[in-house]
């Protein structure tokens, strides 16, 4: 009978390494050393002693959701903790982080948007577009693009529009035109369809206010800065240079990505048989569409009548619950939103005191001293580039805004550029630039779960698109806002 071999310390750290337990520990580890090392960095003059044990906890919570060894919330929840025990944060001041009105701008008008998809009627407005445009794949790819601009103002989160309607119904109309990554032709019109999907859904985040849940985050830090942009203004900056962006992703795309399906007069009648599965509108679905007219013409007129978009947006979810079209269940069952709602708050409280304690002033001078001798012209393409560039290592639009967006709006206020303007190419920057990566924004790896684009293609396909996109928000942004009195 052969004598058993005990493992060797090879076999085991290979058995130890594969034990989620044992790589949950190590990551814990990990953010744990991280925290501590900027902790305890040696504070400069001017600079509150909290400062750094501030931003150790900031970045390691960062690291954290890169890492995940636990949920999000578990970590911001546990750093929240440890910034009150350490005297960072004062108790009641780390509580009150639960009330900023832009979290219940977020949670509410994020919960009234779950109408569109429990109505079929985000589903019905996407193919009434296509059936307009699915004459060529051009004009298909263009009914996508505007089915995108039409819901990007009331359902105020890319993912939520990507999930439930733009990606599932861009992969509905290239498998109903036999392409189809199981079957090799991806390349027939799928992948086209999809990366003008995916570009679309993130451009589109920078048109409204109201599009992306970091827009009015990046707001509720601009009012710190004694900088206030209402929703019609908002609108009123990003409308040509976004709108061009947003006019060029078919084209765009059709030159980097192009499909090999050029006519396709079927797409009108696939549009149309899903119009008739859904037959006429439904009162539900009446009542959401009417429900949020009156919030989209509330937002853009509100501050006349002196209505906060929070309240609108409470209005628009009290008027959706009154009729039936959503329940408490719709609003119990919201995990995703009260999951978002807890760790942003922690983020922006984190974020804000980092300004408090002095630390990102103090990086800014610094910074402030490097573009010396430069116009403010130049130091808003070269500081809004890095800030661009930043998304390659920072995924998620409001990860990106809270850990950037407040030094490099004090930096280019420093550096003479108009500080609306300067605060505004910065949130527009945050809002669209996720789809540099497969990774920059929640919707782009549901884009790549689809298996239409290779991330080879994604790599390409943001980079260049990002320089071309970039450059039209700088230089016609730019041109824009002198014509209309900004600079």
């Amino acid at each position: 009978m052969s004598e058993r071999k005990e493992p060797g310390i090879f076999g085991m750290f290979y058995s130890l390494r594969n034990n989620a337990h044992f790589r949950q520990a190590l990551a814990l580890i990990a953010i744990i050393l991280v925290g501590l090392g900027f902790s305890l960095l040696p504070t400069p003059y001017g600079v509150s002693p909290k400062a750094y044990p501030t931003l150790g906890i900031f970045i390691s919570l960062i690291f954290g959701i890169l890492l995940k060894p636990y949920p999000t919330v578990v970590l911001t929840l546990s750093g929240l903790f440890i910034a009150i025990i350490a005297g960072l944060v004062e108790p009641n001041e780390g509580f009150r982080c639960f009330g900023e009105s832009v979290l219940w701008l977020i949670a509410f008008a994020s919960i009234a948007a779950k109408s569109f998809v429990k109505t079929n009627l985000g589903e019905r407005l996407a193919c009434f577009f296509l059936k307009k445009t699915g004459k060529n794949s051009l004009s298909l790819a263009y009914g996508l693009v505007l089915s995108e601009v039409a819901l990007s103002p009331m359902i105020p989160s890319n993912t939520a529009r990507a999930a439930c309607v733009s990606i599932p119904l861009a992969v509905s109309v290239s498998e109903s035109l036999g392409s189809s990554p199981k079957d090799k032709t991806e390349n027939l019109i799928g992948r086209f369809l999809n990366l003008c999907n995916m570009q679309a859904n993130q451009l589109t985040s920078a048109l409204f206010l109201t599009s992306i849940g970091s827009n009015p985050v990046a707001l509720n830090m601009m009012a710190k800065l004694g900088v206030s942009v209402s929703w019609g203004e908002w609108f009123f900056m990003a409308c040509l240079p976004c709108g061009l962006c947003i006019l060029a992703i078919p084209l765009l795309m059709y030159f980097l990505a192009p499909p090999e399906l050029k006519k396709i007069p079927q797409a009108v009648a696939i549009a149309q048989r899903r119009l008739d599965e859904m037959s006429t509108m439904k009162p539900k679905e009446i009542i959401t569409l009417c429900v949020f007219i009156c919030m989209l013409l509330l937002w853009i007129f509100g501050d006349k009548l002196g209505l906060p978009t929070a309240v609108v947006a409470l209005g628009g979810l009290c008027a959706l619950l009154i009729t039936g079209v959503l329940s408490v269940d719709d609003i119990c069952g919201a995990k995703d939103i009260w999951n978002i709602l807890i760790w942003l708050a922690i983020f922006i409280l984190l974020a804000g005191k980092l300004t408090e304690y002095g630390l990102v002033q103090y990086y800014s001078k610094i910074l402030n001293g490097l573009l010396q001798g430069y116009s403010w012209q130049i130091a808003l393409f070269i500081v809004s580039g890095i800030y661009y560039c930043a998304r390659y290592v920072l995924p998620g639009n409001i990860m990106h805004a809270c850990a950037m967006f407040p030094a490099f709006a004090q930096l280019l206020i420093a550096c003479g550029v108009p500080a609306k303007m300067g605060c505004m190419m910065l949130a527009f920057i945050t809002a669209y630039c996720g789809y540099v990566t497969p990774y920059g924004s929640s919707p782009c790896p549901l884009t790549l779960n689809t298996g239409y684009i290779e991330q080879k293609l994604w790599w390409k396909v943001g980079a260049i698109s990002g320089i071309f996109y970039f450059c039209i928000w700088y230089f016609v942004g730019r041109l824009w806002w002198k014509v209309t009195g900004y600079w």
